[in-house]
């Protein structure tokens, strides 16, 4: 009897097929990721372009820039938040129905500000960042009455905004008692920026840098509670103080610490690109920082009138 030939795997060889498939998948899932990785800080560096270049449009149209995040009196224990920079740059970014609607008169969630607080405005949305582009914001501080009671002192939704302006930096040794310096748009008492004011020229200076991670406060990013308000939303304070903190993001002045130790308030750039954070120079250009950058190196290219020539920043 003639005996018929079987065709197929052995046990055997199934087993190492699935073996070497299987270290595949392995090799080819972080490639995967990276190339994701690359795509989305890819998309936060042209947010950071177009910003750029509304900012210059804007000074274009008005010979200054924006205002950082000035905070006005409205009357007795009445304070808001008012002509903020990211505001002040909607219409120069295609957002135009949702500036011409803005009451800069009122705080950011009174009357239809309340409304306009989360439309969807992907530019100030880092895709590095975990936390969703319309996110949930701890009550507004007592310091802000007309928004604490538009809210009813609850939790409020808002978009988010996961980028600054710088405001002030101290120059090394960087301690709580050194005298502060202006960054590129400096604190709103002191005037508006203009590029003359800018002596260290545009091409020095920091105009725009990552602080991602909206609502929440991230140590390391790892999430541990709320930010303070109204900190990281649309029309809310984004801006950064540049504060040198301990590398587990926990203590003011505790370490030397600059980028990527907390996104807490403003004190540090923060990102989720692994390593650095990217800034927008006031001449529009996009450029990476090391999470090790020195304080002396930050001090330089933040500070707008410090008369120091930069040192290396990559």
């Amino acid at each position: 009897m003639k005996k018929i030939a079987r065709k197929g795997f052995t046990l055997v060889e199934l087993l190492v097929v699935i073996a070497i498939i299987g270290i595949l998948v392995g090799l080819l899932l972080p490639a995967v990721q990276a190339a994701r990785e690359a795509a989305r800080r890819m998309q936060c560096s042209n947010n950071l372009k177009q910003m750029g270049l509304a900012m210059h449009n804007y000074e274009s149209a008005f010979k200054k820039f924006p205002f950082n995040n000035p905070s006005t009196v409205r009357s007795p224990g009445q304070t808001i938040l008012q002509a903020t920079w990211d505001v002040g740059l909607l219409p120069y970014m295609e957002q135009t129905a949702v500036h011409s609607r803005w009451n800069p008169s009122l705080g950011f969630a009174e009357g239809t500000n309340r409304e306009l607080l989360t439309s969807t405005l992907p530019m100030y949305k880092c895709p590095s960042s975990p936390v969703p582009m319309i996110a949930s914001f701890c009550p507004v501080s007592a310091s802000f009455a007309p928004d604490r009671t538009a809210t009813s002192a609850q939790r409020f939704n808002a978009m988010v905004n996961e980028y600054g302006a710088p405001l002030s930096i101290a120059p090394p040794p960087m301690l709580a008692t050194t005298a502060r310096e202006d960054g590129f748009l400096k604190i709103h008492t002191k005037g508006q920026t203009t590029i003359g004011s800018v002596t260290d020229g545009l091409s020095n200076t920091v105009m725009l840098c990552e602080i991602s991670g909206g609502p929440t406060r991230y140590n390391r990013r790892t999430a541990t509670v709320d930010q303070s308000s109204p900190f990281g939303h649309f029309a809310g304070w984004n801006r950064l103080l540049a504060l040198r903190m301990s590398n587990d993001g926990t203590t003011q002045y505790g370490g030397n610490c600059l980028i990527n130790c907390t996104n807490f308030a403003g004190l540090n750039m923060f990102s989720f690109h692994t390593g650095l954070a990217q800034i927008a120079l006031g001449d529009g250009s996009v450029r990476s920082l090391s999470e090790t950058l020195s304080m002396e190196a930050m001090h330089r290219i933040v500070s707008a009138q410090d008369g120091l020539p930069l040192l290396e920043i990559e």
